[in-house]
């Protein structure tokens, strides 16, 4: 008994042909993955996952790479190019490093990105000493039935303040304008500093309570380039300030030195005129102190 092999007919050829077509097709789908293409739409939630660049539907920018050691610095910015609104917005801020000596401070984030405008996130940082420090931000929104996250790495340098070099001007002296304005005098050019104004309610006063401090900080300094009285106002709301206010003394925390009016005589002025502030090195400075000084006889020997 003889056994014959038949041959597989052509159409059947194709069929195997075809199959092993379609499975190569798969099995490179599944290598690669598929083609890029964005499909959004408002009435069924989507999942977008997007990348940093100019076509991005939410676009990040570095903005800087160093930031000084206790600034609050813009370091990175989201751009929400969906048509919707981020009506919720996230971003988580931290160090990668567990073992660097900086800390992260604080981290101003915005919590809602309209459609077509930027956000910022301030960070600040303390660092003894001058390093590198990889910052993580994990940012999710939502909003419009769109759903996106992104999670980016920056790395900036943490720049320790110089004790050798401090921030600011010296100041070496005050001279009063009558008792309405002064002018702060430097040892070279015009800065900002730390400073707290006092300020009297339509003297003579015989109480402390007459007597109150305007504070200038890091946030908000006085620019000793500029006249004291306007920059008072332009710190403070109109109903804030008293209606016939008066400068007694303006005070240099950090530079640990206050300079009085020149005719203060403890709750009123002996007939006000310009001159140079007296300077005191009793600090801190504080209303009840001030209502009982009188620096009028010593200005005067001088």
């Amino acid at each position: 008994m003889s056994t014959r092999t038949r041959r597989p007919t052509v159409e059947l050829r194709r069929l195997r042909t075809l199959s092993v077509l379609l499975a190569f097709t798969a099995a490179v789908g599944l290598v690669f993955g598929t083609a890029g293409f964005t499909v959004m739409s408002a009435d069924r939630g989507i999942d977008a996952s997007v990348v940093a660049d100019d076509e991005a539907s939410l676009g990040y920018d570095t903005l800087t790479d160093a930031v000084d050691d206790g600034e609050s610095t813009a370091v990175v910015a989201y751009h929400n190019q969906f048509e919707h609104d981020l009506d919720e917005f996230h971003v988580d801020v931290s160090i990668v490093d567990p073992d660097t000596e900086t800390t992260l401070v604080d981290a101003e984030t915005p919590d809602e990105l309209p459609s077509a405008t930027d956000g910022t996130v301030d960070v600040t940082l303390a660092c003894p000493v001058e390093e590198e420090v990889h910052l993580q931000f994990e940012a999710t929104g939502s909003g419009g039935g769109v759903s996106v996250s992104l999670d980016r790495v920056h790395t900036v340098t943490c720049l320790p303040d110089d004790p050798d070099d401090p921030d600011g001007p010296t100041v070496t002296g005050v001279q009063y304008n009558n008792a309405a304005n002064a002018d702060v005098h430097t040892d070279g050019s015009d800065g900002n500093v730390s400073a707290i104004v006092w300020i009297v309610d339509s003297p003579p006063v015989d109480t402390p309570d007459a007597i109150e401090p305007v504070v200038f900080d890091d946030a908000e300094p006085l620019d000793t380039a500029k006249k004291v009285r306007p920059e008072v106002v332009q710190s403070r709301a109109p109903s804030e300030l008293p209606n016939d206010w008066k400068i007694v003394a303006i005070e240099f925390p950090d530079q640990d030195v206050a300079y009085v009016h020149p005719q203060w005589d403890a709750g009123e002025y002996d007939a006000p005129k310009t001159g140079d502030g007296v300077e005191t090195t009793e600090l801190p400075l504080d209303a009840e102190q001030l209502v009982n000084t009188s620096v009028v006889d010593e200005s005067e020997d001088g």
